[in-house]
């Protein structure tokens, strides 16, 4: 793991790549060991993200889970979760050298995993306002902005990483959706517990 100073320096380089800044790059660690220890981005990630799961399960959910218990319900979710983080980097390492992506794999994946530890943070205050007003049309307005805005600074920021390649951008980022998306229908159709 990271030390606290490390990840704030993680977080400065992905904020800064998401602004348009290629410096942002040099605060990343690039190194293989770099590379490995950015997925540790997922446990600085998950206190946000397990934030996510209680208010879906406080606010959300319709009604009751028939016979399936909490600890299978927060499961369910960050299998999803987890499932949903790693899935499109799979994908993509498998597939860099066929897409000309050998070179820019490394900065892609690091940014993308410190990227998306500091978008999870920056949606805590969302999942808190959820929890304390309950849904309306004002927060699923603010949702649906909020996911927008992720979106694009996700793509802006891999543009930046990839060396401005907006077709790649373009294509990891609905990589990365797409693969969310299966991910919590996969993780649905093998639990029977509904997570949207």
């Amino acid at each position: 793991m990271p030390s606290f100073d490390d990840v704030l320096r993680y977080f400065s380089g992905a904020l800064l790549l998401m602004s348009g800044k290629s410096e942002g790059l040099r605060r990343l660690d690039l190194s293989a060991d770099g590379f490995w220890q950015s997925f540790s981005a997922i446990v600085v990630a998950l206190p946000p993200i397990a934030l996510s799961w209680i208010e879906y399960e406080a606010v959300e959910r319709d009604g009751p889970v028939a016979e399936t218990g909490a600890v299978t319900i927060y499961a369910a979710h960050a299998l999803a979760d987890v499932t949903g983080w790693l899935l499109p980097i799979i994908v993509l390492m498998l597939a860099a050298k066929h897409v000309g992506y050998s070179k820019k794999i490394v900065p892609v994946v690091v940014a993308t995993n410190w990227g998306g530890a500091l978008l999870a943070w920056a949606f805590a205050p969302y999942w808190m306002l959820l929890l304390l007003l309950g849904t309306s049309e004002a927060t699923a307005l603010l949702g649906v902005l909020v996911s927008l805005a992720s979106i694009g600074l996700t793509v802006r920021l891999i543009y930046v990483a990839t060396g401005k390649d907006i077709g790649g951008a373009s294509a990891v980022t609905a990589l990365m959706v797409v693969c969310s998306l299966v991910s919590y229908g996969a993780v649905m159709d093998l639990t029977g517990v509904p997570l949207v």
